[in-house]
């Protein structure tokens, strides 16, 4: 089954990043070869997909079951083919950096606290520097099965990793430009 794992940082905190990830009607217009998708619950929709392989272009109906959830973390999805004999499976992993921790101040002398106490003067915080950066994560497996499988699947590698990475692109491209 031909996999790909595919990173991307983004300039954002974990919490925007999320807000885009776990609503897939804002994610699933992005992905290469796009045609439509319907929701039947929280968990489970349809997907429709045209995939060009060489010299073979075809539109397959899959059914996308969430299979992880961990909000903020992961969400985690298997791919059954409705019209066709394929499978495979996905997961959106995030990851932050937070900001680097301020610089302890310089400590003040016995005398410097005192005269800080007396005119009531509360020592500044120093300021966090730099956005949070966070990572996102794409997996993407699919195989495709019956009497053609071991052809396609020979053709499905290359193309499952343009698949992930034009995703990625496109949805780090989205997020960073809501702000």
């Amino acid at each position: 089954m031909p996999e790909v794992r595919v990173t991307r940082s983004v300039d954002r905190p974990l919490a925007q990043i999320w807000d885009f990830v776990e609503d897939m009607d804002r994610w699933a217009p992005l992905l290469e070869g796009y045609e439509s998708h319907e929701k039947t619950s929280d968990r489970e929709s349809t997907w429709a997909l045209t995939g060009d392989l060489g010299p073979f272009s075809k539109t397959v109906h899959l059914k996308v079951d969430i299979t992880e959830w961990e909000v903020a973390k992961r969400v985690g999805f298997t791919l059954t083919g409705i019209d066709e004999q394929v499978s495979g499976s996905g997961a959106f992993d995030l990851h932050e950096d937070a900001p680097p921790p301020p610089p302890e101040p310089p400590p003040r002398s016995f005398f410097q606290r005192i005269l800080d106490w007396l005119l009531g003067k509360k020592p500044e915080a120093p300021a966090i520097e730099g956005p949070s950066t966070s990572h996102v994560v794409f997996t993407f497996s699919i195989e495709a099965g019956g009497p053609m499988g071991p052809m396609i699947n020979a053709m499905l590698g290359p193309y499952a990793e343009t698949v992930a990475e034009s995703l990625l692109d496109r949805v780090s491209e989205k997020i960073l430009a809501e702000t």
